[in-house]
This record gives C-alpha cells, structure tokens and sequence, in this order.
C-alpha cells in the first residue's frame, strides 16, 4: 500500500515525459513535411526537362529551335571584332521561319554577348516584329534605338533577311526589299574575351525562340542593295548560302552536317557552333534586385504574396518545435526560425539560378525570410496570449524582464 501513491507518481511522471517526447515528435514531423513542400514548389523545374531543344532538321539543312533550345560558340580566342566593327561596318544575312507570331515576351534569335548586357548585339521576335539593337531595353523603355521589321504573314514562312550597318546607319532587307532605314543607328559589335555567339536563345537560357534556321553569315563589310538582291536569287534558287563562301564571309553557317553536336563555319573565322545534348545557361542570375527587369503589375505584386504565405507555416511549426526543445526565449526563438528560413531560401534561390525555367530572385528571399518572421510572431503572439488567459509567466530568457 505504502508503494501505491509512488507508483502513481511514477507513472504520471512517464505520461507527462510521454507525452512530451510525442509532441517533440509531432511538431517536429509537421517541420519536416512542410520542408518538403517549401522545397519541392521552390525547385521543381516546371517544364524544364534539362534536355536541350535545339535539334537537326532531318529533310533539309538547318537547326529546329524549340523551348530551352541553345547553340553557341566558345568565347572567341582571336576576337572577330578584329575584322568587323562598327566604323567599317558588318553585315548579317540569315534564312529563318519562326513557329508562329504569338510567343509571350521578347525572344532571341540571335545574339552577341561579351558578358554585359548592355553591350550585346542582338536580332530578337517579339510577335511578328523582328527587332534589331544592341543592349537589354527590350521593352522599349528607355527609348534605345533600333529597328523593328514586321515579317507577319498568315502562316509562318520562310524569311530571307539582310541586316546591313555602316556609319550611315541600319537598313533591314526582307528578301531584296529594303524594308527599314535607321541613319540614327549604328550597331556594335560587342568586344571582350567573353564574346560568343548565340542561336536560339539568351545566355541566361530565358529567351528561348521557336523556329527554323537555315543559313547564317557574317561580313565584316556592309552589303549594299545590289549584293543583296543577288544574295537572295541565289538562296531562293539553291535554298542554302553555299554560294557565298564565294564573298569570303566572316563566319558562314550551313547547318547541312544534320547529325552530331557541332554546326561547322565556313567561313574565314572558324568559330565553330556547339549543340550540347543537355540545355545549359551561359550565364547565371544569382538574386537578381528587385529593380532590374520587374514590372510592377498584377502578377508582381501576386508573386510576393505567394512567397510569403509559402514560408509562413514554416516559421510558425518550426518556432514551436524550437520552443518545445526548451528554448524558451522569444528573441532567440524568433532569430533561429528567420536565420533558418533565410539559409532556406537563399540555398534555393541558388538551386534556381541553373534552371531557365525558375528565377533567382532577392525579391523572392526577402519575401520568403519575411513570412517565416510573420508566423514566428503569430505564435509567439498565441503563447503570450494563452499565457495572459492562464495567468502562466511566459520565459523569456535570463537577459530580459
């Protein structure tokens, strides 16, 4: 009889300790797979497959170019600006079809990029506007010369196209039409040992054009309207640029080796054209400010929501798993859930800068950080209050009232 009341004590004390560890465990569960949700939506890869969408046409000379599609050079080792820049001036002929006029935003066809992107030189679709400049003011924005030629027709077809500047200025040619004139613009040719060149896309990879190429050429001396009208009888009559290695182009691209990873030039420069099997970005956008490329619209402002409602059940289940583990004071509790939700995102943000289809974004840390901190102040707002209720002191740690 005498054990009775001991044994009970006993007992109750293991049910409290019991119960304890099992609240441990549930709370620390719940952190696990909300973990698993924060990371699985923060580094799925959308519909990006790593495989790259750059592929031979099989029927006739050319490269198909579809979504996260890219070809490129190595950065030029004997720099082609040595040859073709804007005082003596260049021309581009290239032979493409675009897929269709209604791709979403401003994509690349063709690029030059030595690393700034304000430097490069760039023959961009946005609808069935072939836009021609040098720098990133793709929306126009800031007012950045260049020249916009509309190639729509009801379907899709083939465009033969002449690209010709000098210290006169930019003219367009669609086949032997001379479609545009700026005398305001004069390309550059971008400089640096970072220069390459790129097909099918940006060197960021988040630009990808859908379409056919068929020939490209570089000359590091402006073609005028007679040697245009010849360069496009004989392409509508043998449907390939063969004929001009006669003209000793700079770089010339075939596209009839219809097999390997390699797209060869024929042309003075030998800057030989890569297709890698697996689709990579040249360049990566590691937290990207705020103020660069954002447009303060409908989906801006829901992005931001999205990102800090993501992270507020995280911050709140893993400041009661902290606080279960006896950390019992507010401020360390509040500065180890936000600390931990920080190296999170930042850890996923840098994941997303190898994905074309995601974004690294400061934007996005600062969102995520911030809801992990509103659902550490929500629960640390709930136990003040169950405690004022319960007339429970609340520890707040031994440097505080």
């Amino acid at each position: 009889m005498m054990g009775s009341p001991m044994r009970e004590a006993t007992i109750n004390l293991n049910f409290l300790t019991n119960s304890k560890k099992n609240r441990q465990k549930l709370s620390v569960g719940l952190v696990i797979a909300i973990l698993f949700g924060v990371l699985f939506f923060g580094l799925r890869p959308k519909d990006f497959t790593f495989t790259n969408g750059a592929n031979w046409i099989s029927e006739r000379p050319g490269i198909c170019f579809s979504k996260y599609g890219i070809a490129y050079t190595d950065p030029f080792v004997e720099s082609i600006e040595e040859g073709i820049s804007e005082l003596n001036g260049f021309s581009i002929i290239i032979a493409f079809k675009p897929e269709n006029f209604h791709e979403k935003g401003f994509n690349f066809i063709l690029s030059i990029h030595n690393g700034k992107n304000c430097d490069q030189l760039l023959v961009g679709q946005w609808r069935s506007y072939i836009i021609i400049m040098n720098g990133d003011d793709y929306p126009n924005k800031r007012k950045t010369p260049r020249v916009a030629a509309n190639i729509f027709s009801p379907t899709p077809r083939i465009t033969f196209l002449t690209i010709s500047t000098s210290k006169e200025g930019t003219k367009v040619y669609v086949g032997s039409q001379l479609v545009k004139t700026n005398s305001d613009l004069i390309l550059r040719f971008p400089k640096g040992d970072k220069t390459r060149l790129i097909l099918g896309n940006s060197v960021y990879g988040k630009h990808s054009w859908n379409g056919e190429i068929y020939g490209l050429a570089f000359y590091d001396f402006p073609l005028n309207t007679h040697e245009t009208v010849f360069h496009t009888k004989r392409w509508h009559k043998e449907r390939d640029l063969s004929f001009a290695e006669k003209g000793k182009p700079a770089v010339l691209y075939l596209f009839d080796e219809k097999i390997g990873k390699r797209a060869f030039d024929h042309g003075k420069r030998k800057l030989h054209l890569e297709i890698p099997t697996r689709m990579h970005a040249l360049e990566k956008i590691i937290l990207s400010p705020p103020w660069i490329g954002s447009e303060l619209n409908r989906n801006y402002f829901i992005d931001i929501i999205v990102n800090i409602i993501g992270f507020i059940p995280l911050g709140f289940v893993l400041s009661i798993t902290l606080f279960k583990f006896n950390i019992t004071s507010e401020k360390r509790v509040v500065l180890m859930t936000v600390a931990s939700c920080f190296i999170l995102s930042l850890a996923i943000e840098i994941i997303q800068a190898w994905m074309p289809s995601r974004s690294s974004s400061m934007l996005d840390l600062i969102s995520n950080t911030s809801g992990a901190l509103i659902g550490a102040v929500i629960y640390m707002l709930i136990i003040r209050l169950v405690g004022a209720e319960a007339e429970i002191p609340i520890h707040r740690g031994k440097h505080e009232d």
